[in-house]
């Protein structure tokens, strides 16, 4: 069940069924929370089904909200807390339809200390997440609210797509909130931006279904180069 995610792929046959024979199958409901922010880190989850999506983020006193990432078949979450003994950095909610492999903390750290391969893999892992949280800082600190969302956009097409007649549509359903929650800003930011981008022909959406689509890709790359 852990073949399809990366992370493992390269794990030997004996060590991997250890890993799996430690693990059970979860199928949340749609909104349903799987650990949240300062929780006990007992497991590691893997996406392995659904054409859903795990949110991992955070929400502050006053209810603003902060999405870190989304999160789709093949990938994995809840392991910093796990590998540093401390406590989950963030909450993590279900989106749609997703079918996960619930890991125990003991058995993946017995793994990380005995397979050559699942370390190499989780370094690669870690400093891919390190490369965007350093670049989603940057962003954050030098350029205007327009560049951030052409990027993200950029990134979530690069992550999971569908060509369309329109051009290429973003894989997962995201609300304008959710984009707004994916930058920390506002949604009424986010509604002002896209629609000059749709009365300029750079994107269309669909705010019924929650779906973006690239109608011009050359043209957001233009707006980060320029």
């Amino acid at each position: 069940m852990l073949h399809t995610v990366l992370l493992f792929r390269d794990m030997q046959s004996t060590d991997l069924a250890a890993l799996e024979s430690a693990s059970t199958i979860l199928e949340p409901r749609d909104r349903g929370t799987v650990f949240d922010q300062g929780d006990p880190a007992d497991a590691v989850y893997a996406v392995i089904g659904g054409d859903g999506h795990v949110r991992v983020g955070a929400v502050d006193q006053h209810s603003k909200a902060l999405m870190v990432e989304l999160l789709r078949l093949g990938d994995v979450f809840g392991e910093i807390g796990v590998i540093d003994g401390g406590t989950r950095t963030a909450s993590a909610v279900v989106e749609g339809r997703v079918r996960l492999v619930r890991i125990r903390s003991q058995a993946f750290l017995e793994a990380l200390a005995t397979s050559p391969a699942l370390g190499n893999a989780l370094c690669r892992l870690m400093a891919r997440r390190l490369r965007l949280t350093y670049g989603l800082f940057q962003d954050a600190t030098f350029e205007t609210l327009e560049v951030r969302l052409a990027r993200q956009v950029l990134y979530l097409l690069d992550q999971d797509s569908k060509p369309t007649p329109q051009g290429v549509r973003i894989g997962s359903r995201l609300r304008q909130k959710d984009l707004a929650d994916l930058l920390g800003t506002t949604t009424r930011s986010i509604i002002t931006i896209l629609n000059t981008w749709r009365s300029a022909g750079l994107v269309a959406y669909d705010t019924d279904r929650a779906l973006l689509t690239a109608r011009d890709v050359p043209a957001l790359r233009a707006i980060i180069d320029r």
